[in-house]
């Protein structure tokens, strides 16, 4: 079957739109899991701010 140069152009930007999108969904994976693990691994290393306010 013989696509038209508009169908072609059409086809081409859906697939690289979709690209994009699958590309920018697993890059914002990645960077949740990072952002809770340093959320985990700060709780540990930040002083309790009652404990903080109890000395003053």
């Amino acid at each position: 079957m013989h696509q038209s140069r508009k169908e072609q152009s059409v086809e081409r930007a859906n697939r690289r739109l979709l690209f994009t999108d699958r590309k920018e969904a697993m890059l914002l994976d990645e960077w949740e899991d990072d952002m809770e693990a340093a959320a985990e691994w700060a709780q540990g290393t930040m002083p309790a701010r009652r404990h903080n306010q109890e000395q003053t």
